[in-house]
């Protein structure tokens, strides 16, 4: 009979390298785990998830940054001690820029659309000069999305400048040139901006958000009576809704990574950055609060902001507010199809092209293009 006592050791050394090797697997994944959850909230501008975002959104925006030249169209940057942040925002002055805008499909060699640009067109003089400025009639806050900046919204703030607001585009904490370490999807954002509306003494003003502006756009409705006139484009729900759908989007690489560690870091990130994120990332909550209409804009095929959330949120607060659906349209497309989307917009703020040009004289008469 054969001994086998001397494979003792081995079974013993193999048992011993199993739990070894399960030990550092639940190390690394425990490690893993915290990286998400700290990629999850980390300021994008300081993010590699928000660094790789900014990256893939560059191509749209390419022709934003020349508008910065404009005369009227002004940089700044304030501190907000009730915050301990510093705001960088762009202040567009109400004026006739003869500004107007064209939305098209950019198709590939290969016959693919594969990217949407907005086009402008200046209108001929004498638009866009100093005798055609006016002082503002009112006040509009642009509010941009997750990972995007100020320049984002450029387009926007100068159409609507020319119906007389003058409009407000602040970097978002931890967004573009503004500072703080943590995003909260909500809460903390809409504070930052009541607060510079404080230092700005502005009175009333209303506000357009996209994504996790929009979220904060509601916070501040919820508690600001200043706000007039609230739109909101394809709000977030809440990090715990918002990150699954997130994920999704490419590039693949963090698609991976964030979905198979999302709900580990779920529960690692108010530790992280001292936020509750179940109030701060809550977008029903304070949409109850809000007694004014607010206009709701979604795309059709949009996974992260979709039919159910905006349809929850219209039915919140107050009966007269608006739902508005926009077929063929993804979450990251809403904004770029500004010519698809301005009309509704602009229908709720109250503008129309006659009260337009009724600010100016009549040398200069704002033309839209036949889409």
């Amino acid at each position: 009979m054969k001994n086998f006592t001397k494979s003792k050791p081995a079974v013993s050394r193999l048992s011993m390298l199993l739990v070894l090797t399960l030990l550092i697997l639940l190390t690394l994944s425990s490690c893993m785990s915290h990286l998400i959850a700290d990629q999850m909230v980390r300021a994008p501008n300081k993010s590699l998830i928000g660094y790789e975002l900014s990256r893939q959104f560059s191509p749209y925006n390419s022709g934003h940054d020349g508008l910065l030249s404009i005369d009227g169209v002004k940089q700044k940057s304030i501190h907000l001690p009730s915050r301990g942040i510093d705001v960088s925002f762009i202040e567009i002055e109400p004026n006739n820029y003869g500004f107007d805008y064209l939305t098209k499909p950019v198709i590939h060699e290969s016959g693919k659309i594969w990217r949407i640009a907005t086009h402008w067109k200046w209108l001929e003089a004498p638009c866009n000069n100093s005798s055609q400025k006016l002082l503002p009639q009112k006040t509009l806050v642009l509010l941009h999305g997750w990972g995007r900046n100020k320049n984002s919204l450029l387009n926007y703030g100068l159409a609507l400048s020319q119906h007389g607001y003058k409009v407000i585009i602040p970097d978002l904490r931890g967004h573009g040139n503004s500072t703080g370490n943590w995003v909260s999807f909500g809460a903390e954002e809409g504070q930052d901006v009541s607060a510079l509306m404080d230092l700005l003494k502005i009175e009333t003003f209303d506000i357009l958000g996209f994504s996790l502006g929009a979220s904060a756009g509601l916070h501040i409705a919820s508690v600001d009576d200043r706000v007039n006139h609230l739109v909101v484009i394809a709000p977030m729900h809440s990090l715990e809704q918002t990150i699954p759908k997130f994920a999704k989007q490419p590039p693949k690489w963090i698609s991976d990574l964030v979905l198979h560690y999302q709900y580990k870091a779920l529960k690692l990130v108010n530790n992280i950055s001292g936020y509750t994120y179940e109030v701060t990332s809550d977008a029903v909550s304070p949409a109850q609060l809000i007694t004014k209409p607010v206009l709701f804009i979604y795309g059709g095929i949009d996974n992260m902001s979709n039919y159910e959330l905006n349809y929850l949120l219209f039915k919140q607060g107050s009966t007269k507010n608006k739902l508005k659906k926009f077929e063929g349209l993804r979450h990251t497309h809403l904004l770029l199809h500004q010519s698809a989307i301005m009309p509704t917009i602009n229908q709720w703020l109250g503008l129309t092209d006659s009260n337009r040009s009724n600010l100016f004289n009549n040398d200069c008469i704002y033309k839209s293009f036949n889409y």
